[in-house]
């Protein structure tokens, strides 16, 4: 018994740290002795532990334990909020580019959904050609005429771009007009026959009323609506017009190569005559070309039309030949009208 309360003496005097080195020496002995001697002795420990804690109840500050544990509060808020803040402006910065993205796709799709493919035919002079439209419609294009049209009609216009002259046979569709556009004139249809002069170069814009109706706009302020033998004239230079009572077939007979001439000045009758035969005929002769004409040509040759002419109007001619360029290419044929003597 007195070694054993001699051995607690010394275990407590090991947790107090107040060994001497001989105690120490015998301590450890003793507790090499035996695994039940180290049970004892950590056994001993706890009570130590227990009775002797490593801080004083009575020096705890209740205040600095309290800033403690806000720090501590403030700084896992922090980490959460941060986290949060940081994917709601990832968020922000990647959403807007894709909505802006979704937008251009999305515009684009209609955009190309929307493109139209034109077709363009040209007649050269001296030729006339006969297309057929996508909606069945047919036009005549006269020489030195072109024509730009959609390769199949989706809007709900059916629209077409006119320089020169042609003769339109429209299908009827009264839900999708027709509408022609030239330099200065919009002619609205839904199913009818008219022709169309609007050479960029002449003196008027004209169309002329078959069957049917049309709706004639020219710049934009004058409207008229066009019934059958009809013909609306609009001054290239004063942009006034005249609507006027005609033989509508006889303005298009050409296409049936019948050149008809009903009271048209002589100026605008050689301008005609050499679109179809591809010439330049120049009238020397201001008066002479403002001389009204009435004549109707079919299958001569441009030597008997002159002859004609001759015979009927105080005029003279004189022909040139063709001449070659540098390039090898060849100019076109030149007549020269006169007042005959």
């Amino acid at each position: 018994m007195q070694d054993k309360l001699e051995i607690e003496e010394l275990i407590v005097k090991s947790f107090s740290q107040s060994l001497n080195p001989e105690e120490k020496i015998y301590l450890d002995s003793w507790l090499n002795e035996s695994k039940e001697n180290k049970i004892h002795f950590a056994q001993l420990g706890n009570i130590w532990q227990v009775a002797h804690p490593a801080f004083n109840p009575d020096e705890i500050d209740a205040g600095k334990a309290e800033a403690k544990v806000r720090r501590k509060i403030l700084l896992q808020n922090w980490t959460q909020n941060s986290v949060a803040v940081w994917w709601q402006r990832a968020a922000a910065v990647l959403i807007l580019p894709l909505i802006i993205f979704m937008g251009y796709l999305f515009f684009n799709r209609n955009q190309l959904k929307k493109v139209t493919a034109y077709q363009e035919v040209t007649s050269p002079f001296g030729i006339s050609s006969k297309i057929e439209l996508s909606d069945g419609s047919t036009v005549w294009l006269n020489s030195g005429s072109k024509l730009k049209f959609p390769v199949t009609f989706e809007a709900k216009e059916r629209k077409v771009f006119l320089s020169g002259e042609a003769y339109f046979k429209v299908h009827s569709d009264k839900s999708h007009p027709f509408i022609v556009k030239t330099c200065n004139m919009q002619i609205r249809a839904t199913g009818t026959q008219f022709n169309v002069e609007a050479y960029p170069s002449g003196a008027y814009t004209a169309v002329t009323l078959m069957e049917g109706k049309v709706d004639v706009n020219m710049n934009e302020n004058q409207k008229e609506q066009l019934h059958p033998d009809q013909r609306i004239v609009l001054n290239s230079k004063t942009k006034k017009y005249s609507l006027v009572k005609t033989d509508a077939k006889d303005w298009g007979m050409w296409k049936d190569g019948v050149l008809v001439f009903r009271d048209e000045p002589l100026d605008e009758v050689f301008q005609r005559i050499g679109r179809n035969f591809n010439i330049n005929i120049e009238l020397k002769d201001s008066v002479l070309g403002k001389q009204i004409y009435r004549a109707t040509f079919e299958g001569e040759s441009l030597e008997e039309i002159l002859r004609l002419l001759k015979m009927t109007a105080p005029i003279e001619y004189k022909r040139f030949g063709r001449n070659k360029l540098p390039d090898n290419k060849f100019t076109k044929e030149r007549i020269e009208v006169f007042r005959a003597q």
